[in-house]
């Protein structure tokens, strides 16, 4: 079961100050139909907070593109050029500007009844249509 949610829960995602694995999720685009499903996990290391994107590349098998940085997804210093690292990069960047209407009126986000933030199932309703639960939609 897919549940569709606002671009803004991403936000919680790729702005956490704290370690997390976070849980796959969809992206597809309403304009061409095309859709990419990722994985987001966060991590501290010398004193700088990573943003690692990995994508579906077959039936619950991710391969990792690389880091999220300034709109870029980068790997082994290299900027990764591929439609799901272009499209990805692309949310990521309107996230971070705030621009979750423009990204709710052209795409969809789906997850499948998991923590965007931790991974955790999702209970209760409300939770599952923001995609986020109770405690990590506070931090």
């Amino acid at each position: 079961m897919s549940h569709v949610i606002s671009a803004s829960a991403l936000k919680s995602v790729i702005k956490a100050e704290k370690n997390n694995s976070g849980a796959d999720f969809t992206l597809k685009s309403l304009k061409t139909g095309k859709d990419f499903t990722f994985a987001i996990s966060r991590s501290f290391f010398n004193n700088t907070w990573y943003t690692h994107v990995s994508v579906e590349t077959g039936y619950l098998s991710f391969t990792r593109l690389g880091s999220y940085f300034n709109g870029k997804i980068f790997n082994k210093g290299k900027v990764v050029d591929t439609p799901s690292a272009t499209a990805i990069s692309f949310v990521l960047q309107k996230v971070e500007e705030d621009k979750i209407e423009f990204l709710d009126t052209n795409m969809q986000v789906m997850h499948k009844g998991c923590c965007l933030r931790c991974g955790r199932a999702l209970t209760d309703a409300q939770s599952i249509e923001r995609g986020l639960g109770p405690v990590c939609v506070s931090l």
